[in-house]
């Protein structure tokens, strides 16, 4: 079973799978999913690493968010990826859609990205949909019967809020596509968006609160998701006040409820700020919240493999 986590090239996105990648965090059986989204040094960095470490992994080519498939020449050009057995040629189903995009070579493996079930039916008898390897789709019963038995599931899992203070009223959830031990509905790999979620954002929106998201497994093998939220949420200020606010709740429940595979080097890392007075910024907590939820994957789907 392969998971498909999707990104989009933000920078501490691609910092994440990056440092995972240098540190042999990462086996075959997860191939990250890249969207981009800019133009930029992190991006060619990134791939280059897991070029250089032979990481299977797919840039998507028709990005839809942002900028970056607006402009054809590139500061930072990525390195040619034509070649490779572990890369996945992959695109998105949608108006700027060309075969060309998923051309493979020798044993490479296509990705065709779905949303639309309209645009699907309208491909449904071409040789797109008789060629490609895989078809990344969401958990819906019309998209998955024109896709059959090429389907992997896609999903968001995280709950969506307007505020990020209103994460305090769900504290705990599931993490819902909780199938790395066993597939469900006739689908053949699963990925999600982490707890990033697919909406997509140019800009940070400015919140009153923080909230740092943990994805851990439980005894019975399902993922939850556990949301620790500031407490001093009254105004816009005291970013470093309230990430102390929020680490400490998550220490406490930690030392508590996480032991085993979930007490992942990221994790312990992002823990141990509680022992220093310095806020490491929120892009460095959303680092090693990412690092966390694909190094638990990891041990996850080795421990299956064994």
């Amino acid at each position: 079973m392969i998971y498909y986590p999707y990104l989009r090239g933000r920078m501490y996105d691609l910092l994440a799978i990056k440092e995972l990648v240098e540190q042999g965090q990462l086996s075959p059986k997860i191939v990250p999913i890249i969207e981009p989204v800019l133009d930029s040094k992190e991006l060619q960095q990134t791939v280059q690493t897991l070029i250089d470490h032979q990481q299977p992994f797919s840039v998507i080519a028709n990005p839809q968010v942002s900028v970056y498939g607006l402009n054809d020449t590139k500061l930072y050009p990525l390195p040619d990826v034509d070649n490779l057995k572990f890369y996945y040629p992959s695109a998105i189903l949608a108006a700027d859609f060309s075969s060309d995009f998923l051309k493979t070579v020798d044993n490479q493996q296509s990705l065709l990205i779905v949303k639309n079930y309209e645009l699907l039916k309208a491909y449904q008898n071409t040789k797109v949909l008789q060629t490609v390897d895989k078809v990344l789709i969401p958990d819906v019963a019309r998209i998955h019967r024109l896709v059959k038995t090429k389907a992997a599931l896609l999903t968001d899992p995280l709950t969506f809020v307007r505020h990020v203070e209103d994460y305090a009223d769900l504290d705990d959830e599931f993490f819902e596509p909780a199938d790395w031990y066993h597939q469900v509905g006739n689908y053949d790999g699963f990925g999600d968006y982490s707890m990033v979620g697919h909406v997509y954002f140019d800009k940070g929106m400015p919140s009153r609160a923080i909230a740092l998201h943990l994805i851990y497994v439980t005894e019975d093998g399902t993922l939850r998701i556990h949301h620790f939220v500031s407490d001093s949420n009254e105004h816009m200020s005291g970013q470093k006040d309230k990430f102390f606010e929020a680490l400490q709740k998550m220490v406490t429940w930690c030392t508590e409820n996480i032991h085993g595979l979930n007490a992942t080097p990221a994790l312990e890392e992002l823990l141990s700020y509680n022992q220093q007075a310095k806020f490491p910024g929120l892009g460095m907590i959303k680092k090693l919240s990412l690092m966390h939820h694909f190094e638990l994957m990891n041990r996850l789907l080795n421990l299956k493999e064994n």
